[in-house]
């Protein structure tokens, strides 16, 4: 089955611009390690552990491992690549990816050891990249205005869709002769040729950030058993702005028509809540047992859309076109809405070992069932049906693990490094069946007691094939090239903790 990977905010064929594609459901649900440069360094591997902020976020049961009051910031630097062709476009920021405070309770309990409350913030997602994908070369029989043409074939001018085919018509790229609109012929002309060649390409400037604010009590029973609970409040804030351009680089002179571009502007934002609660378990001091489960986050979003399509000729499109400055002739369309948006759940289970003041041996096990992400609207309850189910069709349940360690070269310092693993989201038979990513990490701990330093490197890669547009017509398939982006994220963080 392909996939409609067209351009980040999907708004050519549907019927009404306030609806989302399934891929802003994937980009809102994957969430990959993220935190402290401790618990980044290890992979994320800390189901099973505690002792740090992160977990507020993870495993709440990790907030009853404190033993002291404890506050902690952790800056990050990012550089991420997206390379398609040998084209290689880079975005490097600077970004808060971890900042918190513990607050340990001693009741003087024999059984209740501890009891801590936690507030913590973590960066979930950074969404910040630039992506160029281009050169692909074609004929005139792979061109977007082909697809404007079978979306528009059979309806009037006032009938065209606003966000996609009546910005064609604005533009000349959908053309009906006066003659043709007396008799209600509206068997459009479009001015690519099959014997055109077609050069296509597209930008795209993604900003924003996925991030949660923990609210965290739990408590420490007889240094055997750790409980806790989160109730996460998360922040959105996704920015979408893309051009795709056809340029024609070999054609007909008689063709008067040089190039035509469809420019996308989307921003979504708004807040989620949910839950998590987990537990760990120490039967042994060498070995610990954890798990945790997080409900689906509930989101309450806003969504601003802006659409243009814009084409420049050599001359007049056609006789009765308006003269415009340098020929070029188009259009914008925009509009606001709201929707929710459902979240998958998620659990996972861990076990450490852990070998005196020496060693830690950690590994995760995190189950997703992307399936269960759900749009809804409370104006139109079925606005997201055929999105919903094109969820349900191509993705599926995902076995995400994570591995780390860490060992102690004495009191003061320790190395550690790890390894994580989210599985494909999509189907067998899909596109993007093997769409994995993979990080390696490692870095480096200073305990001075009061205080402790921590510095991480953090390599995460991907890759995605996609098409540019893809569209069954009555008369064959219309579809771009495809294309490969390699994406590679590297991560610098350096935590700073006080204990009080």
């Amino acid at each position: 089955m392909k996939i409609l990977y067209i351009l980040p905010v999907l708004f050519l064929f549907t019927l009404s611009a306030s609806a989302q594609n399934e891929e802003d459901a994937l980009r809102f649900s994957r969430i990959v390690p993220f935190g402290s440069a401790r618990v980044t360094a290890m992979g994320g591997a800390f189901t099973a552990l505690g002792g740090d902020l992160t977990t507020l976020s993870m495993n709440p049961a990790g907030i009853g491992v404190f033993r002291k009051s404890e506050f902690s910031f952790t800056p990050m630097m990012d550089f991420a690549h997206a390379k398609t062709k040998g084209i290689d476009n880079e975005k490097n920021m600077f970004i808060m990816s971890n900042a918190g405070l513990v607050l340990s309770f001693s009741p003087n309990n024999r059984i209740l050891k501890n009891f801590n409350v936690g507030f913590n913030y973590s960066t979930l997602n950074n969404f910040n990249r630039n992506i160029f994908q281009g050169y692909y070369e074609t004929d005139g029989n792979s061109s977007l205005a082909n697809v404007w043409k079978e979306e528009a074939d059979g309806k009037s001018p006032q009938q065209l869709n606003d966000f996609t085919t009546g910005l064609a018509y604005d533009a000349y790229m959908l053309y009906l002769s006066k003659e043709a609109i007396e008799n209600k012929d509206y068997n459009y002309e479009n001015p690519i040729r099959e014997t055109d060649r077609l050069q296509h390409y597209k930008y795209t400037r993604e900003r924003g950030f996925q991030g949660e604010y923990a609210i965290s009590l739990g408590g420490n029973l007889s240094d055997k058993f750790y409980f806790g609970a989160t109730l996460g409040i998360q922040s959105l804030h996704y920015k979408s702005y893309s051009v795709y351009t056809e340029e024609i680089i070999g054609k007909d002179i008689t063709n008067k028509l040089e190039k035509f571009s469809m420019y996308q502007d989307f921003t979504s934002s708004g807040t989620g809540l949910n839950f998590k609660a987990g537990f760990i378990f120490r039967p042994i001091p060498a070995i610990r047992i954890g798990a945790a489960i997080h409900t689906p986050t509930y989101y309450n979003l806003d969504a601003f859309a802006q659409n243009n399509v814009s084409a420049k000729f050599s001359e007049l499109p056609v006789e009765d076109a308006e003269p415009k400055p340098g020929f070029e002739y188009g259009w914008t369309a925009y509009t606001d809405y709201s929707y929710k948006l459902k979240t998958p759940w998620r659990v996972m289970a861990g076990v450490a070992i852990v070998l005196g003041q020496r060693a830690i041996i950690s590994g995760d096990y995190e189950y997703v069932d992307y399936t269960a992400a759900k749009f809804t609207n409370d104006d139109a309850k079925n606005e997201y049906l055929e999105t919903n189910n094109a969820i349900k069709d191509i993705y599926k349940a995902t076995h995400n693990f994570r591995a780390g360690a860490e060992f102690r070269l004495n009191s003061v310092f320790c190395l550690r490094g790890g390894y994580a693993l989210s599985a494909s989201p999509y189907k067998k038979g899909e596109m993007n069946e093997d769409n994995d990513i993979q990080i390696y990490s490692g870095g480096l701990g200073v305990n001075l007691g009061s205080f402790y330093a921590d510095a991480s490197y953090m390599h995460k890669k991907s890759d995605i094939n996609g098409l540019f547009y893809y569209y069954e017509a009555p008369s064959g398939v219309i579809e771009s090239p495809e294309f490969n982006t390699k994406f590679k994220n590297n991560e610098f963080r350096l935590t700073l903790g006080f204990r009080f």
